[in-house]
């Protein structure tokens, strides 16, 4: 199991990240675009963006370690969003997969590997937090925009998906919560890994559908998760292989805890549980997202 970390989330600390990704060797990093900062006006992209990024890509490939990149996080451009961004299927079908190609021509000679999109269940309920119909028009959008980097990227580098799963706890006592909570648990497993496994979407209160190329859409199949010690990733890891197409797992862990300790404690049981787990389970990454905890567990 190869072990990494994110870097890259301030760009000002960029330069401290790579001397710690080195000074960890690590296996891999993931490095986070900002699709903002990348493409401030429509159809142009930073030229100072894509050669930093590039840079670091070389100084970290040149130290043996692996660089990813992900293409989507909530930092969306500005004119992306005030036009719709996500929540207008025709505005995302036309802009986005021009990004996409235009991070491919500049960073596909650089990469090691592609994460199109982070944590989707999260982006749509950032975009359409109260409303059932418009948060189902999303996740439906997100899973035509996954569709549509798979074609574009799909390639010598592999494609990962990281998708925000946790285990969702059904209330009985309590019917409207009991049917949001089914509702959660339905979009972040059914929707994304049927999709995956089979090329059919199905969100609650659509209708299900077809999409063309979307079956098998991704050579990792990897999930994004939190928590702190005593997190049940069995479980998560079981039920993704279970439902999700027949693909090498990966994990994103976020530790939580009161301060930088107890997040090392909680990453370090985290990564020792993984390592376990590939005894009978096809994991074949490790990633976290807390630079400073990874470091205290020197």
């Amino acid at each position: 199991m190869k072990v990494g970390a994110t870097i890259g989330a301030l760009p000002e600390a960029l330069a401290d990240d790579i001397e710690a990704a080195r000074e960890l060797a690590l296996d891999h990093v993931r490095i986070t675009l900002s699709w903002a900062a990348a493409q401030p006006r429509p159809g142009i992209v930073d030229g100072g963006v894509v050669e930093a990024i590039r840079s670091a890509a070389q100084l970290l490939r040149g130290s043996g370690i692996d660089v990813w990149i992900c293409l989507l996080s909530p930092d969306v451009p500005r004119w992306f969003e005030n036009d719709g961004g996500f929540t207008d299927a025709r505005h995302a079908g036309h802009w986005w997969p021009r990004w996409v190609e235009a991070a491919s021509t500049a960073f596909g000679d650089d990469v090691d590997g592609w994460i199109p999109i982070e944590a989707p269940f999260a982006i749509a309920e950032r975009l359409a937090p109260l409303d059932p119909r418009r948060h189902g028009e999303v996740v439906d959008t997100l899973l035509v925009a996954w569709r549509d980097a798979w074609r574009i990227l799909h390639g010598p580098s592999p494609i990962a998906t990281s998708l925000d799963v946790r285990t969702i706890a059904i209330p009985g006592d309590d019917v409207e919560a009991a049917e949001a909570a089914r509702r959660d648990d339905h979009l972040r497993w059914h929707t994304w890994l049927r999709a995956l496994r089979d090329g059919s979407i199905t969100i609650p209160g659509r209708a299900d559908r077809e999409l063309a190329d979307l079956a098998g859409s991704c050579d990792v199949l990897g999930i994004a998760t939190s928590g702190g010690a005593g997190l049940d990733l069995e479980a998560l890891v079981q039920r993704t292989a279970e439902q999700g197409p027949d693909r090498p797992l990966a994990i994103t862990f976020r530790p939580r805890g009161v301060d930088v300790d107890a997040r090392a404690e909680a990453l370090g049981e985290v990564m020792s549980d993984a390592r376990r787990l590939t005894a009978t389970l096809p994991i074949v990454g490790f990633t976290t997202t807390d630079l400073a905890a990874q470091l205290r567990l020197r």
